[in-house]
């Protein structure tokens, strides 16, 4: 019989039902990324649930993240098909199709949270890179010389405002409405790679591509986001948003409405337990794939004035999955909060700090 901890059982239990699917960028390390939610947001996020914008104390919030997420192994057999042993290089090419992506993210910004309102000026960077693989039988082993692999380099930025506004419907009720308005200045440049036999330009890829900083093109996105909390039963909670409700290509990405839901329960006076996914899969930037998520987490409220989130969040994009665990510690008092977050994983794993004042 197993004996593991009640927190790990419940995680992974969590998570083992929930669909393999990808979040917003966990902003004030508020996330999935961070132990936390996105539906049950605690408010500070502008990219989670407006109707939780009442949730943060009011004040002035500041936040920098950054890290990599990527497909298990990727950049290990990134630089595997570059090997001058052809066997080396054919055997990593042919594992680039179960590894295809990385995603490198640094984000900052600041906002002002009062009487359910939240104002954020946020800045996000990504460099990403997405394979395309030739696996044709011809073109490995001896014929490498004429692989048509690819590697798709893109740099990525917006610098955005949001508004956004939710609470109770009227005062005592259990319903939350919430919306979220969004113009974004995007910027992506994009860098080809072709793979031409033995020592190509894969084997400086990762350098290559996810330390560029130069963007050649530029446009604007107006986003619409809306979001619920409706209270079931005492102690039970079911959330939805909906983000991006107004469609809009940027470039070769389809931003389209995305749709997730999720469940609530407190679990005793000090935890709750968060269960959430995405319903579709949509395209978003960087990437021209699809892409969705899925997160369990658990709040222990420690004291007064500290709190932990812990949580399990699985990632899918081109259809390839990941799964992540992640962390946050808030420590609380009356006019300050501070929350440092870590997310495990390969190479670069995401880190976020959170700082407030009021």
């Amino acid at each position: 019989m197993s004996h593991k901890p009640l927190l790990a059982r419940i995680v992974l239990a969590a998570s083992a039902v929930s669909a393999p699917l990808w979040a917003q960028t966990p902003l004030f390390t508020d996330g999935p990324a961070f132990g936390g939610s996105s539906i049950f947001s605690e408010g500070m996020n502008p990219l989670a649930n407006p109707a939780r914008d009442g949730q943060a104390p009011k004040g002035y919030y500041f936040t920098y993240l950054n890290g990599d997420l990527q497909a298990k192994d990727a950049e290990s057999i990134l630089n595997g098909s570059a090997s001058s042993d052809p066997a080396a290089a054919s055997a990593s090419l042919a594992q680039l199709a179960n590894a295809p992506w990385v995603l490198r993210t640094q984000a900052y910004g600041a906002s002002a949270a009062k009487d359910g309102g939240n104002l954020a000026l946020t800045r996000e960077e990504f460099n990403s890179i997405l394979a395309y693989p030739d696996l044709t039988t011809a073109n490995l082993n001896g014929g490498l010389g004429n692989n048509q692999s690819t590697l798709d380099g893109r740099r990525a930025t917006v610098d955005r405002l949001s508004i956004g506004g939710g609470g109770p419907m009227q005062s005592g009720s259990t319903t939350a409405l919430g919306v979220c308005l969004r113009m974004e200045r995007w910027s992506m440049g994009e860098t080809v790679l072709n793979y031409n036999g033995l020592y190509s330009p894969f084997a400086s890829a990762t350098t290559t591509l996810l330390d560029s900083t130069g963007t050649s093109e530029s446009s604007w996105n107006l986003g619409l986001d809306a979001g619920a909390v409706l209270e079931l039963a005492q102690g039970v909670r079911l959330g939805v948003t909906a983000d991006q409700l107004i469609s809009k290509h940027l470039w070769d990405v389809y931003l389209q409405p995305q749709f997730r839901a999720g469940l609530q329960l407190d679990l005793g006076q000090i935890a709750k337990l968060s269960l959430e996914s995405d319903i579709n899969a949509v395209e978003r930037m960087p990437f021209p794939v699809k892409q969705q998520s899925s997160s369990a987490s658990l709040r222990f409220g420690l004291s007064a004035a500290a709190a932990f989130l812990v949580g399990v969040e699985q990632k899918k994009i081109d259809g390839v999955s990941v799964t992540n665990i992640g962390g946050t510690l808030q420590i609380r008092t009356s006019s300050l909060l501070l929350a440092v977050g870590f997310q495990a994983g390969q190479d670069r794993p995401m880190k976020g700090g959170t700082f407030m004042v009021n």
